[in-house]
């Protein structure tokens, strides 16, 4: 086992959150439309802005039972604890015209289903990390894919298994570190599922987790 303060730092946030951890996590097995949409929404506004933001318009949307209905006039003006208003606004509304066919993609291998949101072909807003997010939240992968965001490049730098630059991966090198993780995650056994949410409390500084 790693001797290493992040470790047990660590280890101390995920035995306290767990718990909630957990219970974020029994919850994506709900995969109904408008949980699939929500988490959808979410993904694309939690992009480069806080996931705090992204959660609050989301549930303001579920609220007003506004999800299915909002216009891309009302969705912006809505938007503006976010980052690139109008971008994401538009990303947001694509996809919601397209839930359907997103639903008849999810009986793909999960690789191969990231690698589709991914694409040109995918969902716009949504590279690598945004998709692993997606599919994270709505219960696919866990074990196979994962989250590489900037906490956890800086989590896996702390305790020596990353070099690079934070923020400056590429999909090689997104691939190596995804890969990387998953083994440290069998090494603290710790499920890369919650682990990844156990990092991002530590490394954020965050006291609540928004998804």
């Amino acid at each position: 086992m790693r001797e290493n303060g992040d470790i047990k730092n660590l280890y101390y946030i995920y035995e306290k959150k767990k718990a909630i951890i957990k219970d974020f996590l029994l919850k994506t097995k709900n995969r109904n439309d408008e949980y699939v949409l929500g988490e959808l929404f979410f993904c694309i506004l939690a992009a480069q802005a806080k996931a705090q933001h992204a959660r609050r318009i989301v549930n303001k949307l579920k609220e007003e039972g506004n999800l299915f209905a909002v216009n891309i006039d009302d969705l912006k003006r809505d938007l503006n604890y976010v980052r690139f208003v109008n971008k994401k606004a538009s990303y947001v509304m694509e996809a919601r015209n397209r839930l359907d066919e997103l639903k008849e993609k999810l009986n793909l291998e999960p690789v191969e289903l990231r690698n589709w949101l991914a694409s040109k072909e995918g969902i716009k807003g949504f590279g690598l990390k945004e998709s692993s997010h997606f599919l994270r939240n709505i219960g696919i992968g866990f074990g196979r894919i994962t989250i590489i965001d900037v906490h956890i490049q800086q989590f896996l730098k702390d305790v020596g298994i990353f070099d690079g630059e934070i923020g400056k991966i590429n999909k090689n090198s997104y691939l190596e570190l995804e890969k990387k993780f998953l083994d440290l995650a069998k090494e603290l056994k710790i499920p890369p599922e919650e682990l990844d949410i156990a990092v991002w409390l530590y490394k954020s500084g965050e006291k609540e987790f928004y998804g």
